[in-house]
């Protein structure tokens, strides 16, 4: 890391190691003084450079307990990036990655889950290398994994829901001992909020008189991690629904994230609507103001959307709801 070299009348060191924060040259009057500044910086970098990660399991270790607790997908992610830590590819040290390590994880992950999981789960690696190299000071010239592709991907889905499917559905809700199951049913298709969003509102977002909803939600780990305001008007069929509700304090949903999609589950299946999701609510909330002649601009504003593309994925017009 260090070379000492003579230098006119005196001894000069040059400290080559990268990230390293300091001085970089310092010149002695002699060789025992250089060589023990030398040995103080090495001994002081060991310190700082000794938690730096060397397999990318580490990294993923590193990862869960540190910048993915900010995510507001964290729970979501937490799975696959264990599966991957303990699998061959965790054992890989960072320096040595190379995109034939993904293609061959890639093809592994096929086998048993879908184009769309595996983009998903290569998403969030691609975020995780960027952040060992960036942030923790691991040499890698370049992210492998931001080079390699998934074929068949772009399977977007386009959920088919009569007034039928929703009668059933939400009788089956209807039937459990916590209410709270079918009003946040109600208030998916009425919002177009997601689940998670939905779980989070409190009383305190909400102004039934201006008919506005304050929410702050994180942004993609992959642009930062702050929390972007929004401000959403009150749909009216939302606004009836929370009218009806007595009790106006803390959270509108008092459920668990668990114990919601528990509930859910065992609704649509009694509904004999198995390949219904909770999120394709969200599709047919959006679809909905389509066909009602709600605009672009006006439909972003509810459903948070900032890119119209992916607005555009959300939108089911041709169907008939």
């Amino acid at each position: 890391m260090a070379t000492i070299r003579r230098s006119g009348s005196g001894w000069q060191v040059l400290i080559r190691r990268k990230n390293y924060v300091g001085p970089r040259s310092r010149t002695f009057l002699s060789r025992d003084l250089a060589q023990s500044w030398a040995d103080a910086v090495e001994e002081r970098t060991k310190k700082v450079f000794l938690d730096i990660p060397i397999t990318l399991g580490e990294a993923i270790n590193d990862y869960i307990n540190g910048p993915l607790l900010l995510h507001r997908s964290a729970e979501n992610e937490k799975y696959p990036l264990r599966v991957t830590a303990e699998s061959w590819l965790g054992d890989i040290p960072l320096i040595n990655l190379q995109i034939k390590h993904f293609a061959v994880w890639r093809d592994e992950r096929l086998l048993k889950v879908k184009p769309n999981t595996v983009m998903r789960e290569l998403r969030i690696l691609r975020v995780l290398i960027d952040w060992v190299r960036d942030e923790r000071g691991v040499e890698i010239k370049d992210n492998p994994a931001r080079h390699l592709r998934v074929r068949g991907t772009g399977d977007a889905r386009a959920p088919f829901f009569t007034d039928q499917d929703e009668k059933k559905l939400l009788y089956e809700l209807s039937q459990m001992s916590n209410p709270n199951h079918l009003r946040l049913a109600k208030l998916a298709l009425a919002t177009s909020f997601r689940r998670s969003e939905l779980l989070s509102l409190t009383w305190r977002n909400i102004d039934l008189k201006k008919r506005i909803i304050y929410m702050y939600r994180k942004n993609c780990a992959a642009t930062d991690y702050s929390s972007a305001p929004r401000i959403i008007p009150l749909p009216c069929k939302a606004k009836k629904i929370l009218d009806e509700l007595s009790e106006r304090q803390g959270k509108i949903i008092d459920l668990t994230t668990g114990a919601a999609r528990h509930g859910f589950d065992k609704a649509r299946k009694r509904a004999r609507l198995e390949t219904l999701r909770f999120h394709d609510l969200r599709h047919i909330a959006i679809s909905r103001m389509w066909s009602s002649g709600m605009n672009a601009l006006e439909i972003s504003a509810c459903s948070g959307h900032r890119d119209i593309k992916m607005l555009m994925r959300y939108s089911h017009y041709q169907l008939s709801f």
